[in-house]
């Protein structure tokens, strides 16, 4: 399974899309492990900035479509959450923003060069039926990342990351 985490606007903003052509575009932040996902796997995203209703847990759900190549400066692909694009919109037309450059503000004090979920320029992946996963099917983060290798932090990759459900 694929992990990732977003701000709960661009997920129903994402799912709006996805009703309505069968995919929808979310942005990955940088590359983590996407290129080594391959199309069919279940990806489960972790919301993010959602007041009350968000929970240490991948609460939603989609099928990796695929990954959508992008280099900094090239023109945004299509089916990205109108929240996401009015959020991260560029300066001028060929112009890469400190996003697509991989430059946004790192907040981890770890400075592990190891880090599957360090931050590089912004990448793209389309995936298919995104929805809210029915409250059985939330998987907690304990079961994504054991605790010992999370630190007793909450588990919120910043890029994609393959993981394989804990027993």
């Amino acid at each position: 399974m694929l992990v990732v985490a977003m701000p709960l606007r661009h997920l129903e903003a994402a799912r709006v899309e996805c009703e309505r052509t069968g995919v929808a575009t979310l942005p990955a932040g940088g590359p983590g492990q996407l290129g080594d996902a391959p199309p069919g796997i279940t990806v489960l995203v972790i919301a993010t900035e959602a007041g009350e209703a968000e929970v240490p847990a991948a609460t939603w759900r989609g099928v990796l479509e695929e990954h959508v190549p992008h280099e900094p400066g090239d023109p945004l692909p299509s089916g990205l959450p109108g929240t996401w694009v009015e959020e991260h919109a560029r300066p001028e037309a060929g112009v890469a923003s400190e996003d697509e450059r991989g430059e946004a503000p790192d907040d981890d004090e770890d400075e592990d060069d190891e880090d599957p979920d360090a931050v590089g320029p912004q990448t793209f992946f389309r995936v298919r039926e995104l929805a809210p996963s029915p409250r059985d099917r939330w998987v907690p983060a304990n079961e994504l990342v054991p605790k010992q290798q999370r630190g007793g932090r909450t588990f919120l990759p910043r890029t994609p990351r393959l993981v394989t459900l804990i027993d």
